[in-house]
């Protein structure tokens, strides 16, 4: 029989997996299910194609979770307050960058500055 802490490893394994072939797959990005996707801890940048940030924003939301309810069970309530607003913080941050993740997935950052030209015209 599978241990408790082997069945969660491969629970994250296989959503992480499925996130970036998620992320791969679908050439457009939506951004109401990047924001769906931010329930799971790092979810809507994986699905952005922002890998690094999804890990960074997840290591931050288990991290905070987990110190919140140390802190629950050892009754400090002030620290762990503390931790549920940064927590919300961060959550906060993670649907936002999402958001705009997806609304600017394919947007061409480059202008093609021989292409940019100012003009003036004077009536007299």
């Amino acid at each position: 029989m599978m241990s408790t802490r082997r069945r969660y490893s491969s629970l994250q394994y296989l959503l992480v997996s499925i996130l970036v072939f998620a992320s791969v797959a679908c050439a457009e990005k939506n951004a109401n299910v990047a924001m769906l996707l931010c329930v799971f801890p790092g979810g809507g940048q994986f699905y952005t194609g922002h890998y690094v940030q999804g890990v960074i924003i997840g290591a931050a939301e288990i991290t905070l979770g987990y110190y919140a309810y140390t802190y629950h069970v050892d009754d400090e309530r002030t620290k762990r307050n503390s931790m549920l607003w940064w927590g919300l913080f961060v959550f906060g941050y993670s649907l936002a960058d999402a958001y705009v993740g997806a609304k600017m997935h394919g947007f061409d950052v480059e202008a093609d500055i021989d292409r940019v030209s100012i003009s003036y015209k004077i009536k007299l």
